[in-house]
């Protein structure tokens, strides 16, 4: 594999493989969000009935994966994969990242996750038939969507903080 130097990237001189084309748009869409740093990405899975509800999620007519959309000062989502299920009855699979800014405390990011995950999923017309935050289950509750998001964010802490 060649490398060559990345021509999106302002701020550093790094090194991106040629052929890599995948990494090469995940780490120009990394550079949407300069001056964020990141505290935190947060794995969702949503299951629903709505084929479109990526469009609704991101808040774009199109959506493509590895799209981000920065959605406050300190939150924004990734389309990461979506498995759409043409047979009736089977719910399409969407897997999106929310990736939080590391200026705000533990519980303002769960409280931001949890508000937009409801307001965004807790509609008829989302039709979610099943949610899991970092591959565990979890119902459209407040409560049980901060409690899941505060584990993810001391299980990244324990590695960072492990890690030499």
């Amino acid at each position: 594999m060649t490398s060559q130097a990345c021509r999106g990237c302002l701020s550093h001189i790094c090194k991106v493989p040629a052929v890599e084309a995948v990494f090469r748009l995940t780490h120009i869409m990394a550079l949407v969000m300069l001056g964020m740093l990141v505290l935190l990405e947060i794995p969702v899975t949503i299951y629903t009935r709505n084929h479109q509800l990526i469009y609704d999620l991101i808040g774009e007519s199109r959506a493509g994966l590895g799209m981000q959309k920065q959605l406050t000062n300190d939150l924004a989502v990734r389309y990461d994969n979506g498995k759409i299920r043409t047979t009736l009855g089977l719910a399409e699979m969407v897997q999106i990242t929310l990736i939080v800014a590391d200026n705000i405390s533990t519980s303002v990011v769960a409280s931001l996750t949890a508000d937009w995950l409801l307001t965004k999923l807790n509609t008829k017309e989302a039709q979610v038939i099943k949610l899991e935050i970092d591959k565990i289950p979890v119902k459209l509750d407040e409560g049980e969507i901060k409690k899941v998001v505060l584990e993810r964010i001391r299980t990244a802490n324990h590695i960072r903080n492990a890690s030499p």
